[in-house]
């Protein structure tokens, strides 16, 4: 089991984990695969009451068969790590149904990583601790799970760097994971961001004189992932919304237009903007962006040189 300890002082909002060896077969590429939106549910649950006081079935809300489709996923692509991007659980039926048990749910999931020896980590979504009868911070108890090599860590932003060798070179790769933060009680601002204290961090440990290659995982959009044109993959969230009628007037009524004006372009973000993605820029270190969150979109997007992706929805 591979665990890098901490490596950094804790005055710091990120925390700097060592460095992983992966077993990377010579003259093979690193290969990490991103798993997000699972939604795990407590296994006895068959359906759930949302905050409108909708009954909601589980059958109706997630496709299920996440195992399977991870199994698939790992037998594909063959990965040297993974990384979990958030709502990997859903904290909602567990409170209804009095279930604290959410390890045992995280564990079942784990098993495929377990079976092949699989390093991984995790960064929580909005719904992780949503009306959960855990805590965010409670939630850090994840990392002590087989498998995870950010055991010890305190906090969920952290960084870690990865590689073939036995210690780092110039062809390692640095991973930086943020908290994007839980759902926030006014609508306007719809969630959470970034802590500038963690922004503040990135950019201080950035300035590494030869820092590696990095790439930089979390759940919830950057706004700047916004009115763009794929360049792969598919921005659904639009045509999602109109769907489930959820799209306000008069927008609702001519979509058409909405598409030729390019203001379908919509992405799940905050509307506060933590600064993230301009300091990712100035860093030049970051070279994609990877996050989950809006359920329907797998797109590929390029901005100012810096690759944002979404990963495909896993449950």
């Amino acid at each position: 089991e591979q665990t890098c300890p901490l490596a950094v002082s804790r005055r710091l909002a990120m925390e700097v984990l060592g460095y992983v060896p992966l077993k990377v077969a010579e003259g093979d590429s690193i290969r990490i695969a991103q798993v997000t939106d699972v939604h795990r549910f407590p296994s006895t649950c068959s359906f759930w009451t949302n905050g409108c006081g909708q009954r909601v079935d589980l059958e109706t809300y997630r496709a299920g068969g996440e195992i399977e489709l991870l199994e698939a996923v790992l037998r594909r692509v063959s990965p040297h790590f993974v990384v979990f991007t958030g709502d990997i659980l859903d904290g909602r039926p567990f409170k209804q149904m009095g279930d604290t048990d959410w390890k045992s749910s995280m564990m079942a999931l784990l098993e495929p990583l377990h079976q092949r020896g699989l390093p991984w980590t995790f960064v929580p979504g909005n719904h992780d601790d949503d009306d959960a009868p855990w805590s965010r911070s409670e939630l850090l108890e994840i990392f002590q799970l087989p498998g995870c090599v950010a055991k010890g860590a305190k906090s969920f932003d952290h960084c870690v760097t990865l590689g073939a060798g036995e210690g780092p070179d110039c062809n390692s790769i640095r991973l930086w994971f943020f908290d994007s933060g839980g759902n926030n009680p006014d609508p306007q601002i719809r969630y959470d961001t970034f802590a500038p204290s963690t922004v503040a961090s990135f950019q201080r440990l950035s300035r590494e004189p030869t820092p590696p290659m990095g790439l930089a995982y979390f759940h919830i959009p950057l706004p700047e992932y916004g009115d763009l044109t794929p360049v792969h993959g598919t921005q659904g969230l639009f045509e999602a919304a109109l769907q489930a009628g959820m799209v306000p007037r008069p927008w609702c009524w001519m979509p058409s237009l909405v598409r030729l004006l390019g203001k379908d372009r919509v992405v799940g973000s905050s509307k506060l903007n933590s600064g993230l993605f301009d300091a990712f820029v100035e860093s030049q270190t970051v070279r994609a962006t990877f996050c989950g969150h809006d359920h329907s979109s797998d797109a590929i997007f390029l901005r100012d040189g810096l690759f944002l992706c979404y990963g495909r929805v896993s449950g």
